[in-house]
């Protein structure tokens, strides 16, 4: 009985000790979010602000696909969204001017 007390008290402590650790959350939800934001060096305010457009692309995204199909006009809508933060992107990236 005794045995018995000691090894769950024991695993006990090491499930606490195992739940107490910190796990630093990562910035971006997925890898793949945003990746192409790390291969170039951007400023935290454009870094910000191309994240905010993504954020906004994926919630438009599924609100679009609430109700379980997408239509014409909600596709060309997206595809507008996404292909101007690609085109921001891509400003932001090559368009620098070096004094």
């Amino acid at each position: 009985m005794k045995k018995v007390l000691f090894l769950g008290l024991i695993l006990t402590l090491f499930a606490a000790a195992a739940s107490a650790q910190e796990v630093a959350a990562p910035r971006l939800h997925r890898h793949s979010e945003m990746q192409s934001f790390h291969r170039r060096n951007l400023s935290r305010s454009e870094f910000r602000r191309l994240h905010k457009d993504e954020v906004r692309y994926k919630m438009a995204r599924r609100k679009a696909q609430a109700d379980g199909i997408i239509t014409r006009a909600e596709r060309r809508r997206l595809n507008k969204m996404r292909m101007r933060n690609h085109r921001e992107l891509y400003r932001l990236n090559h368009n620098r001017h070096v004094i």
